[in-house]
This record gives structure tokens, C-alpha cells and sequence, in this order.
């Protein structure tokens, strides 16, 4: 301890949500505790948890015995568990993993300091999975002092018969405008650089709201009220991107050019099993208003191989689907069975083996493209925020592109957190190397 302060400790499993989230719960508890590494010494370690696919539900449930090693190690840690398997298991984490003295769901993050005070009255077991919490401004510790993530809605009604995010994450609800906008303006005033909006379907923002305003509109106050250079957003739905948000894109100064649009598959036949809401036609339609608006956008998609029912033709479609697309990057997953999708009752389930030689198929054109893509960027100057220190040597530092590309370059100065030019040298399958101008 530290003149009375604590240690928290947190263990973040996932995706951007999950990040963000465990930056809510450190400045939620910032009045009494220290933010540490030290998941072994810590006074208060928190797992904030992903249930979106069985491998990270797996890594959580083998993480668990491990816990239980650590607690008898420290005999006073209290251990919380959150995120979506908290939202989903909690009773059940309660029952098999007596260890833990907390579990809280991903909509009663706010409740987490009420519950820690319970504990430390009573020491039993304190469970808050419920759905009644305010969704405003968060007291947020964030881990960047120049890029920030912002959540501007949560929850999905979408209900895609392989995804259990609306169960676990509830129905969508949009955050106040006003909420939003006072929350930039203060990066803004701190000198943040870049900025990305959270959302499990960011198109669908403003629904609920009164007077309603949608997404494009949204940006655009942002960028009117705000100097922060660069503004990003994920996750983009299909279904929903419109021809406002097209505009948006080309018209916006601080939009950047990069979007992540999940297709999940190439065959019209499984998007409509899966529930998506659009064909292989109609997302290419929406690529190419994109390509024509913005011509140097990246884009980036999620794809799932496997899925119960897919036969070689829908897979066919899948990989040409990938060679139409040419994304900068994707990521690829073989289906994962989850409790309570409707896809969980579908028989015709893809043999794993046939999975993976799919799922390599796949991986190998992309890296291909990617490389193809990436090739382009030699003998052009970009400019890159700096994110700090490169693994490949002394000098060497690493950025992104307006596009998101990951760049590895050499200089004499650290300029992390600041843009600085960089001449491309080298495109790689992942990246690429340059030299600061």
C-alpha cells in the first residue's frame, strides 16, 4: 500500500468493449486505488471477461483454477469477475468457483463501488447482473494519454443466429448526445490525437433518442466542436450503412479512412441462416459507394467459416467474396457454438477438419492480398501517430496510418504520441517499414 491507497489489478479478456469497460471500473475505484500490473500482490484483481466465442470462454473457465492458487497465495485479494461471462455464468461462477467474492454483469459496471463496500461489511458473495444502470458519462482511467476510445451506445438488437451479444450485452441504447459531445470536448482540451466511437452497430445510433439524431449527424457535431485530428468508429453494420454515412465519410475532415465492415460470409444462403439482414449484392453495392466517396479507404471485415449447413459452394462464394473485397486485413473465425444462439440448433454441423482446411484457405488469400495491398504503400509519404517504441531494435518506433496500417520505421527521436512523416520503404503481410522524414 501507498500512504493508505490500494492496488487494482485487471485482467482484460476481448475486444475494444472490454477495454474500455475495464477503463470504467479503474476510474470508477481511482479515489482508493492504484492501478497496477501486479496481478499477484494486487488488494482488488478483476477479470473482465469475453464470451462472444468458446476459445475465450475456455481461456477464462482454465484461468480460474489458476485464480484460486493465486487467492490462497494472497489470502487478501478479493477477486471479481466481470464482462460477459459474469453476465451470463454468475450464479453459476458463484457456486463452482467459491474464490470469487464478486460478479458483476457488462450493464452494472456503476454498481461495482456499492458492491465492494457490501463485501467488506458482510464478506459474502456480492452478484449485480442487472439492467438499470445510467448510461452517461463514465469517471474513466484510460490507459493512452492521446488515443481514447468513446462508447456512444450499447447493446444489439440485431440478434444474428450466431451471436449471443445481445444476450449478454442487452438491447441497444443509444447514449445522450450532450453526454457524448462533453466527453470529447474534454480530450479535446487535453490534447488527445485520436478518438474512436464504440458501438456494437454504431449505424444504428440516435434510435430512442429525442429529438432523434443519427449517426452522420453526430460526427458531424463532433468534428464541428473538437480538434482532435482523427476520429474512428466500429463497429459498421451492413444492413445499416447508409448513404449519409457514405457522405459522412468523404465530407467530415476528421473521418478517417478506414472501416471495419463485417461480411461473415460470401453466400446469401447462410447470411440469411445467420440473420444478417443484407446479400453478398447489396454489402458490394455499399463497398462501392464507399470506394467511389473515399478512394483511398482501407477496409476490414470479420469472417466466419464453417458455419453449420456451409457446403463447398457457400464456402466458394466466401472465398470469392475475399478475393472481390481485397481487405487490408481480416479477422477469421471458424464458427463457435454458442449457449442460447439459435444457430445451437442447427444440425449439419462442418466437420472440424473440413473447418480448418477452410478456414487456411481463406487465411492464406488474405495474406496474400494483404501483401499485394501493402506494396502499394512503397515510395509514398504518409503521416502516422506514433504509439511508442518498436520490438525490432534500438530507433525504432511504430504508427498508424490515416488508413490504420501498422508502420514500423527508425528515428533518431521518440515522438510518441505526435504525427511525424515517414517514408514507406517496405510493404509486409501485416505491416510497413519505413523511415522518418
Amino acid at each position: 500500500m501507498n500512504n493508505g491507497r490500494k492496488k487494482l489489478a485487471i485482467v482484460t479478456l476481448g475486444c475494444q468493449m472490454n477495454k474500455h469497460d475495464s477503463e470504467w471500473i479503474a476510474g470508477l475505484l481511482s479515489d482508493k486505488y492504484d492501478l497496477s500490473d501486479d496481478s499477484e500482490n494486487a488488494d482488488f484483481l478483476v477479470v473482465n471477461t469475453c464470451a462472444v466465442r468458446e476459445k475465450a470462454e475456455q481461456k477464462f473457465f482454465s484461468l480460474i483454477g489458476r485464480l484460486k492458487a493465486l487467492k490462497k497465495q494472497n489470502r487478501k485479494m478479493i477477486l471479481a469477475v466481470a464482462g460477459c461471462i459474469a453476465q451470463e455464468w454468475a450464479e453459476e461462477i458463484i457456486e463452482k468457483a467459491p474464490d470469487v467474492d464478486l460478479v458483476f454483469g457488462t450493464r452494472s459496471i456503476d454498481k461495482l463501488p456499492l458492491m465492494l463496500e457490501k463485501f467488506g461489511e458482510t464478506g459474502l458473495p456480492q452478484v449485480d447482473t442487472s439492467d438499470d444502470s445510467v448510461y452517461d458519462r463514465f469517471p474513466m482511467r484510460r490507459v493512452s494519454k492521446f488515443t481514447a476510445w468513446v462508447s456512444i451506445m450499447r447493446g444489439c438488437d440485431n440478434h444474428c443466429s450466431y451471436c449471443i451479444v445481445p444476450m449478454v450485452r442487452g438491447g441497444e441504447q443509444s447514449r445522450p448526445v450532450d453526454s457524448i459531445l462533453e466527453e470529447i470536448k474534454e480530450l479535446s482540451e487535453k490534447g488527445y490525437k485520436e478518438v474512436t466511437l464504440l458501438g456494437q452497430n454504431v449505424n444504428s445510433y440516435g434510435m430512442g433518442l429525442s429529438p432523434v439524431v443519427d449517426f452522420p449527424e453526430l460526427m458531424a457535431r463532433i468534428d464541428a466542436i473538437s480538434s482532435i485530428p482523427r476520429l474512428r468508429f466500429v463497429t459498421s453494420h451492413p444492413k445499416d450503412l447508409s448513404d449519409r454515412l457514405v457522405s459522412a465519410m468523404r465530407d467530415i475532415p476528421s473521418l478517417c479512412p478506414s472501416l471495419h465492415l463485417p461480411i461473415q460470409s460470401g453466400s446469401d444462403r447462410i447470411l440469411k441462416i445467420m440473420n444478417r439482414g443484407y446479400t453478398a449484392d447489396h454489402y458490394f453495392a455499399r463497398v462501392e459507394k464507399l470506394k467511389e466517396a473515399v478512394p483511398d479507404i482501407t477496409l476490414t471485415s470479420d469472417v466466419i467459416v464453417g458455419f453449420p449447413g456451409e457446403t463447398d459452394e457457400d464456402f466458394e462464394a466466401t472465398h470469392q467474396a475475399i478475393k472481390r473485397a481485397r481487405y487490408d486485413n481480416i479477422f477469421l473465425f471458424k464458427y463457435s457454438p454458442r449457449p442460447g444462439s439459435k444457430a445451437l440448433n442447427l444440425k449439419e454441423m462442418v466437420d472440424p477438419v473440413t473447418a480448418q482446411e477452410r478456414f487456411d484457405i481463406i487465411l492464406e488469400e488474405q495474406k496474400e492480398i494483404s501483401f499485394q495491398n501493402h506494396k502499394t504503400w512503397v515510395g509514398k509519404e504518409v503521416s502516422i501517430l506514433v504509439d511508442g517504441a518498436s520490438k525490432r531494435g534500438e530507433n525504432s518506433y511504430a504508427g498508424r496510418t490515416d488508413q490504420n496500417i501498422v508502420v514500423n520505421f527508425s528515428s533518431q527521436k521518440d515522438n510518441s504520441g505526435n504525427f511525424t512523416r515517414v517514408m514507406i520503404t517496405e510493404g509486409k503481410r501485416h505491416s510497413l517499414t519505413g523511415v522518418e522524414v
